[in-house]
This record gives structure tokens, sequence and C-alpha cells, in this order.
């Protein structure tokens, strides 16, 4: 995982309850914690990272993935506005996701281990995601929903019916667009 990602979280723990909690978190993952952005990371030490948050905040991890993917979403943003254009909506920019912006990282990042999405699109306001990784971060997929729905205004439902979590395939994930 690109150090990045090790940034952006040491920056929500900071923001959020301060350096000494990020200290500590380190202390408890045995983690130096110096990333370099562009430079690969293990996801052991991201997995640890979160665990040893939990276990000093007593937030669930997975509500602690999808917090930090929300957090980060506007951050990608910042780094990457070309990706985001003012005439699109939520639903036009989710569908971008693997069909645009996964290829361009690859193009810059030919080692980068991204999801794979496909898409169900047969509603005007809704939108059937279905996400599939070895990493199984369906809760930072959500986060990171959350984050763009925020981006751009939008009220939303999510249905998280299949899990890869719970042994299938992919995780199905059902976005409904409220006006």
């Amino acid at each position: 995982m690109k150090g990045i990602i090790f940034n952006y979280l040491s920056d929500m723990v900071e923001e959020a309850f301060g350096l000494d909690v990020w200290d500590s978190i380190l202390s408890k993952a045995g983690s130096e914690g110096i990333y370099v952005g562009t430079q690969n990371y293990s996801d052991e030490e991201l997995l640890s990272l979160v665990a040893a948050a939990h276990d000093i905040s007593g937030i669930p991890v997975n509500d602690l993935v999808r917090k930090f993917g929300e957090y980060a979403f506007p951050r990608f943003v910042e780094n990457n506005p070309q990706f985001v254009s003012s005439d699109m909506t939520l639903k036009s920019f989710l569908l971008t996701v693997d069909r645009i912006i996964h290829v361009e990282v690859r193009k810059l990042h030919p080692d980068a281990m991204l999801p794979e999405f496909e898409y169900k699109d047969e509603e005007d306001n809704e939108l059937t995601m279905y996400y599939c990784s070895p990493r199984k971060l369906c809760y930072l997929a959500e986060g990171l929903i959350a984050g763009a729905a925020k981006q751009f205004n939008t009220q939303y439902s999510l249905e998280h019916s299949k899990c890869m979590h719970d042994g299938e395939s992919a995780c199905t994930l059902h976005i409904t667009m409220h006006e």
C-alpha cells in the first residue's frame, strides 16, 4: 500500500485525537511511523495500525476503516483534481472509478494493487457496485463513497448486502441517491 495512505491516516488521527494518540498507536503497532508517499508498505503494517487504533479507542475496526475512507476522499480529490469535474454527479463519478481512475493510477503505479469494480446501472438514482479485492477493504470503499457523496452534495443510502468477509466472492454495494 502506498505511503500516502499512511500519511492520510496519521493526519486523520492527529486531527481527531492529537499527536499523543498517534504516537500511542505507532508504539502499540510496533511501527516507526515514517512513510514516504510514493513508496509501498505492507498491508500488514496498515492492519496493525488499525488494530492498535481499535485497541486504544474502542471504536470497531470496520467503523475506523469507513471513517478513514470518508476522511481520505477530499484529500484524494485535492491531489487529483483531474478526476472530478463540476458537471459530475455522485453516480457519474462512481462509474469512473474502475473505468478511468484506476486505469490512470495503474499507468502511474503499475505495481498498485487496486480493487476491481463491476457495475449494475439500471435506475437513474441507483447504482450497484460489486467490489472485489484480496485486501477485503470494502469498508474503506464505503467510506470513500460517503466522502464522494459529501463532495457532490448528495444524500444517499447504501446497502452492503453481500460481503467478502462472509465468504462471498465480491461485496455488493447498492447505492440509492436521494433528491
